[in-house]
């Protein structure tokens, strides 16, 4: 088709239902394309052809609209030449810094002249030391006081009621340890005297092997056959059923009363269940005090404390037979009393 747009001919002479027809069918290829306005116009066609699109053609419906205001030409900008902006003015320019200069004094400084002493109304006196004043008799030297001769050899001193120390005579030391015995909480017992005895170093350890033997033989003889004594040690049925069955109960141990190197044994007659606090640590340290003295060397004479009785008490109990004439009865809720005979031979030693 031939371009009308270049050129300022009028397109051939076609009646305008006919453009308008073409103008429309060239844009039903959009499918997008509304009737095409016909214009009175002639000047469009300067520009736009019959055929252009409808998509070129101004909207008729915003054409209808009035302008709110005229569009102002575009007016042309004038450079104008830079101007610095001037910094504000201040209300005062700053000085530069001048020291101050000191004040002219009205008069000349003056030296340091120290200040002088007021004068004393009297002139001060050397301090002279105050002589003694003079004895009537001159003074005799000091001669110590001897001490008057006494008649006889002084003693050591030693509290009233109170022994002297040991000297090692047991002869002289028994009244020592009988008055120190006095002054322990061991009520109920007596003082008694054991010799050393020179023991062979393997019979002293099977004696002390076979007195854990024997301590639980001699519990379960005296829970079965000593129970009131029992009792009136501060024992309540549990501890009871304990020593039946050969265990000591807490606070309660199985004392020696001759030790093994005095000449002790492991018979039922040198045991004794005791309380531990306080007797039984009171009697180990009435030992102690003798044994102490010379740690590496024992002594040939011991007092030893001894309970009485099989179960140690502190007062006076009455130890009945439980009612009858017999043993006590609950002997014969256990063994008997030929068993625990039995039991006291297989303990001793070379059996």
């Amino acid at each position: 088709m031939w371009d009308w747009s270049g050129t300022k001919t009028p397109p051939p002479a076609a009646n305008r239902g006919d453009a308008g027809q073409e103008a429309q069918n060239q844009g039903m290829l959009r499918r997008d394309v509304r009737p095409v306005p016909i214009y009175r116009d002639a000047r469009m066609f300067k520009t736009l052809p019959p055929t252009a699109p409808a998509s070129a053609y101004p909207d008729p419906l915003m054409m209808q609209q009035p302008q709110m205001y005229a569009p102002q030409p575009p007016q042309p900008y004038a450079p104008q030449p830079y101007m610095p902006q001037q910094p504000a003015p201040q209300p005062y320019a700053p000085q530069p810094y001048m020291p101050q200069q000191p004040a002219p004094q009205p008069y000349a400084p003056q030296p340091y002249m120290p200040q002088q002493p007021a004068p004393q109304p009297y002139a001060p006196q050397p301090y002279m030391p105050q002589q003694p004043a003079p004895q009537p008799y001159a003074p005799q030297p000091y001669m110590p006081q001897q001490p008057a001769p006494q008649p006889y050899a002084p003693q050591p001193y030693a509290p009233q009621g109170r022994p002297s120390a040991p000297t090692g005579n047991p002869e002289n030391d028994r009244s020592l340890w009988e008055w120190q015995f006095s002054q322990m909480n061991l009520p109920n017992m007596e003082l008694i005297e054991v010799n050393y005895v020179m023991l062979d170093a393997n019979w002293l350890s099977e004696l002390r092997k076979a007195f854990k033997r024997t301590r639980r033989d001699f519990l379960k003889y005296v829970g079965y056959h000593h129970v009131n004594e029992l009792i009136a040690a501060g024992m309540d049925e549990e501890d009871i059923k304990l020593v039946k069955k050969g265990k000591a109960p807490e606070n309660f141990n199985v004392h020696v009363r001759v030790p093994f190197d005095y000449g002790g044994t492991n018979s039922f007659s040198n045991l004794v269940l005791i309380q531990t606090h306080p007797y039984h640590n009171e009697i180990h340290r009435f030992i102690d005090m003798q044994t102490l003295i010379q740690p590496n060397l024992k002594p040939s004479k011991l007092f030893l404390p001894s309970p009485p009785g099989k179960v140690y008490t502190p007062g006076e109990i009455e130890i009945s037979s439980g009612g009858t004439s017999r043993h006590d009865r609950s002997v014969y809720a256990g063994f008997l009393e030929s068993t625990f005979e039995i039991i006291a031979q297989r303990s001793m030693m070379g059996r």
